[in-house]
């Protein structure tokens, strides 16, 4: 960041010296004026106390002193305080000058003795005796030992000037105005470098507290990643979990977009990102804004509608209506692939959680193991190959919506003890959290077992069940609603079609399957007429033709003629079974094994198809 500066903002510079150095500074001020402000106080600091008043009404950025003074005020205040101190040229110069006025110099010196005192006592052929200190005390009680030395001459800092001036003692400078020239120069470029890191702190304090924009930072690896106040307030983020956030912190891209548009926690927000260098490393910074909201809902897509024209699915779609209005749980029982999800989603659209999102967990897919994590959600660290900064749960991930909870029967009786739980409190606790979090949602349960019978059975708990049996509803197979099955192949038909790009319409390909498909019993319900729709229309895309598609979906569903709906010695499929199978015996000369995996048959059933015609 840089910082740029007027001529008004001058680097303000306080000097702590004793007379000669004082004078010695003022000296060289001058040349410094068009960048600082100075202010020179001639004293020996004892205490911060002393100076106090004077750092209040100067507000210096930076502060000048040499030797104790400067080590003292280094160590006791956050200024930057930089130290005069002698370099080799400026002690040969007073030791130079202070040998033309006697032989005995007494050198009192900062911190560490010089090496090049041995070198001028020979090419001067002087005496020098040299003395180290630290503290203004120990620097006067030097003097006061060495004093007594007849024709003595000192060379030293300020202080020891002083001291030798009120004994009448000559006494040399240990500093230059080369010296203090250059460290005027490094104290202004010090409390400029001090100032700009006051103004980025300020700038810092404000992003990270007052601003009302969500930024957070993060390194290349996720490891570290901070907020700040607004992205906790308005992303919703805690410093234990950010689980909408994991695809910004462990980014799976290349290049990470610059720019772009998200959704976290329901709420649409765009992005920018900025990378910076920080110890030689990318990190990368993301604000948020928050889009408008948008005034109309959300279209539900033609793969969740519900479709339908029998008397007993109007009458499901009116429980739906009627019990979504209630925020208590719903169950719901059907064969499978009835569609129990496409209800539940309905109860969702229904109800007053419709703004919050589905979600949905098969409970006969996720191990007993694992089944806290993906429900309840976990802290990092919470268990051996855990995620890095945790994970939501999806009882988290659906406040304010519908959790469905599909194959319930599935669940182990210790997840169900778990599950019940958490429906009495309606809290959850995340894996490796001390901290009980409430939650607001309406549970949908969905089976395809008769679970009173299982709670008879001991495999069902009776407790868990009346929980979820508030309100029930019985999803009719479809072999009880065969007025249904029009509408729905017309449905599937139509999306298949654009999926594959077929040149055909629903005409053309529906009417001549269509009493073949109302005939069927369909013991895999809705899910099995959509797969075989599906094999009809793949199969037409490679034929190109819809000549004989009767005879192509008795071809491509041979279930459908060993059903027991199909009497194999009337009408088509009478003629069609035949005419198969004897092409197909006649094409592989015989051979049973090659015959039946052309028709898709195991060969025990073509064993029988062959018999049956045999006795015809």
């Amino acid at each position: 960041m840089k910082v740029s500066k007027s001529s008004s903002e001058h680097v303000r510079v306080l000097v702590f010296g004793h007379k000669e150095f004082s004078q010695l500074m003022t000296s060289v001020m001058p040349e410094f004026t068009e960048k600082a402000h100075f202010r020179i106080l001639d004293t020996i600091v004892g205490s911060v106390k002393e100076i106090e008043q004077h750092i209040t009404d100067f507000k210096p950025d930076v502060i000048v002193s040499a030797g104790a003074n400067a080590a003292y005020l280094k160590s006791a205040l956050d200024i930057p305080v930089l130290s005069l101190d002698s370099t080799p040229e400026d002690i040969i110069s007073a030791v130079k000058r202070a040998a033309q006025i006697s032989g005995n110099i007494v050198l009192i010196n900062f911190a560490e003795s010089s090496p090049v005192v041995p070198l001028l006592e020979t090419a001067l052929n002087v005496s020098i005796q040299e003395e180290i200190y630290t503290t203004s005390d120990q620097a006067r009680e030097l003097f006061q030992l060495t004093r007594q030395v007849n024709n003595v001459v000192y060379v030293g800092a300020s202080l020891v000037c002083g001291l030798a001036a009120q004994h009448e003692i000559p006494a040399f400078l240990l500093y230059s105005a080369q010296s203090c020239r250059k460290t005027l120069a490094n104290a202004i470029r010090a409390g400029r470098n001090h100032l700009q890191t006051q103004q980025r702190t300020a700038l810092t304090d404000w992003l990270v507290y007052q601003s009302k924009t969500p930024i957070f930072m993060t390194d290349e690896q996720g490891d570290s990643v901070i907020f700040n106040q607004a992205a906790y307030d308005e992303l919703g983020v805690d410093s234990e979990s950010h689980i909408e956030l994991e695809s910004f912190i462990h980014s799976d891209e290349q290049q990470r977009p610059t720019d772009g548009e998200c959704q976290i926690h329901g709420t649409d927000w765009w992005f920018h990102q900025d990378c910076v260098m920080a110890k030689g490393s990318p990190s990368y910074v993301y604000q948020f804004y928050r889009k408008k909201p948008k005034t109309e809902k959300q279209l539900v897509t033609n793969r969740h509608n519900l479709v339908y024209s029998s008397p007993a699915l109007v009458e499901v779609v009116n429980q739906v209506k009627s019990f979504s209005t209630s925020p208590s749980n719903v169950l719901i029982f059907g064969e499978s692939g009835t569609g129990k999800e496409l209800i539940a989603r309905a109860v969702h659209q229904h109800s007053p959680y419709c703004e919050g999102r589905f979600v949905a967990l098969n409970c006969s897919a996720i191990p007993t193991e694992l089944f806290e994590g993906e429900l309840f959600g976990y802290r990092d660290g919470a268990f051996t190959g855990s995620k890095r900064g945790g994970r939501k749960g999806l009882i988290e991930e659906a406040q304010n919506g519908v959790l469905f909870l599909d194959e319930i029967s599935e669940l182990a009786l210790d997840q169900q003890s778990k599950l019940l739980r958490f429906m009495q409190e309606r809290h959850y606790r995340p894996l490796g959290s001390n901290e009980e979090k409430p939650v607001n949602l309406k549970l949908v349960a969905a089976t395809n077992k008769p679970l009173r019978e299982l709670v008879e059975a001991g495999s069902f708990r009776e407790d868990l069940f009346f929980r979820l049996n508030v309100f029930n509803i019985h999803i009719p197979a479809l072999r009880e609603r065969p007025e249904d099955i029009k509408r729905i192949s017309e449905q599937k038909l139509a999306d298949f079609i654009i999926s594959y790009k077929l040149p055909f319409s629903v005409d053309d390909i529906l009417p001549p399957v269509i009493s073949a498909l109302g005939d069927y019993a369909w013991p895999g319900n809705v899910r099995e007429l959509e797969n075989v729709l599906e094999r009809l229309v793949a199969y037409l895309y490679t034929a190109n033709s819809t000549n004989n598609i009767q005879q192509v979906l008795l071809h491509i569903a041979p279930e459908m003629l060993e059903h027991e709906n199909f009497d194999p010695d009337n009408g088509l499929v009478k003629a069609k079974e035949l005419e198969l199978v004897v092409e197909a015996m006649t094409r592989f000369n015989g051979d049973k094994r090659r015959a039946a995996a052309y028709l898709g048959l195991s060969q025990t059933t073509l064993w029988r198809r062959l018999k049956r015609i045999n006795n015809n």
